[in-house]
């Protein structure tokens, strides 16, 4: 079980990385999913992935305020 969040996640990890603009975006809800049950599962979460996370979410924060009317 715990291998296979890891593996999910490190292969979430591979498709953000080669994704570009909303298709990067979209895969953000499913891979903090998968962070929070492995934190949940008392798993420690790579700094790396940490760190993926947080920039997805300040991605997303941007990409709102890109679509604000002026």
């Amino acid at each position: 079980m715990n291998q296979d969040l890891i593996s999910v996640a490190e292969q979430l990890e591979q498709q953000i990385a080669g994704a570009q603009g909303p298709a990067r975006l979209a895969m953000q809800p499913e891979f903090a999913r998968v962070l929070d049950r492995m934190r949940a599962a008392g798993i420690k979460v790579p700094s790396r992935l940490r760190q993926l996370e947080d920039r997805l979410g300040d991605e997303m924060v941007e990409d709102q305020f890109d679509n604000m009317p002026v």
